[in-house]
């Protein structure tokens, strides 16, 4: 396709609304909220795009289907309800196989407090799932809140789960203890739900760090109309991601920025807030008014940088 994933989304807009009557937040968020308290999410896993069944076991993909829709129930600052599964059983997948996926869905469903209540089955050339988590909150924390004199921050590591797939792909060697780091990161992503519920009333933005910084930030610039400046010095790397940018020839700090899928917090705040936000936070930027964009200092900064596109993939 000759389009980004966000420009197709903005066509896709254009033509459903991102408001509409009963609607309190359309498109244009982590999720969906709908009156009086109700978040609605929805992630697809297509084999192939976002993983690879050689490198992945069913019951590692079912623990992360559903993993990546309580993320995102978590960056609205809500709580899960309940999970729909729409499956797409891919040639050459056995009964015993779906059955060991819902047991990584279910082992992640009790972790989070994220039953399975339902969903959809049908065959299809290849493995999909679509997963669509419902949540709560009276206060729904969106990415349009940013203000200039804010600061960026993150409630983790990142670039463990891109230096993940990079090395299950075959594309760099790593030594065995962090291989096997990155590559659980990658697999087994860990939202941020306990995270997300003491930051809701702290932050002025959130969302989560999904398709990597360098477009995350510029998602956060776009809903709150600022300039979002990241300093990829700044980057919190995740243990092994130095190891796998030399690997690939890239600063460590654009391997964190672009790998994608770590699934920690992005959030705005001001500066005075954050010693005291309840959790650690790393700080690696600002806001600033300005054109909508992101500005990158910092090694590599030079680099054209962008996030996971869906439809470059």
């Amino acid at each position: 396709m000759a389009v980004s994933e966000f420009e197709l989304i903005r066509r896709i807009a254009g033509i459903v609304g991102t408001a509409r009557q009963g609607v309190t937040v359309g498109i244009g968020d982590d999720a969906a909220v709908l009156p009086p308290d109700l978040v609605w999410t929805c992630d697809l896993l297509v084999e192939d795009v976002h993983f690879r069944r050689r490198t992945t076991s069913y019951a590692d993909l079912g623990w992360k289907a559903l993993a990546v829709n309580v993320s995102d129930v978590a960056a609205m600052g809500a709580d899960p309800l309940g999970a729909l599964v729409g499956l797409v059983v891919g040639d050459g997948v056995t009964a015993e196989d779906v059955e060991e996926l819902y047991r990584g869905l279910d082992a992640c469903a009790t972790a989070y407090g994220c039953p399975v209540v339902g969903g959809d089955v049908s065959r299809g050339p290849e493995l999909s799932l679509a997963v669509t988590a419902l949540g709560r909150t009276a206060s729904p924390v969106l990415r349009s809140g940013a203000r200039p004199g804010d600061v960026l921050a993150v409630t983790g590591p990142l670039g463990g789960s891109g230096a993940g797939w990079h090395h299950l792909d075959g594309r760099i060697a790593l030594p065995e203890e962090l291989a096997a780091h990155v590559d659980r990161r990658h697999r087994r992503p860990q939202p941020r739900l306990a995270e997300a519920r003491v930051l809701a009333g702290r932050v002025h933005a959130m969302l989560d760090v999904s398709d990597g910084i360098a477009s995350d930030a510029l998602r956060l610039a776009e809903a709150s109309r600022v300039t979002t400046v990241v300093d990829l010095d700044a980057l919190p790397l995740d243990r092994g991601v130095a190891e796998a940018a030399a690997g690939l020839g890239v600063a460590p700090g654009v391997l964190a920025a672009t790998g994608g899928e770590d699934y920690e917090l992005l959030v705005a705040l001001d500066p005075a807030d954050v010693a005291d936000a309840g959790v650690p936070l790393h700080v690696v930027g600002r806001v600033e008014e300005g054109p909508v964009a992101v500005r990158f200092t910092g090694a590599g900064s030079a680099d054209a940088l962008g996030g996971w596109d869906h439809l470059g993939a």
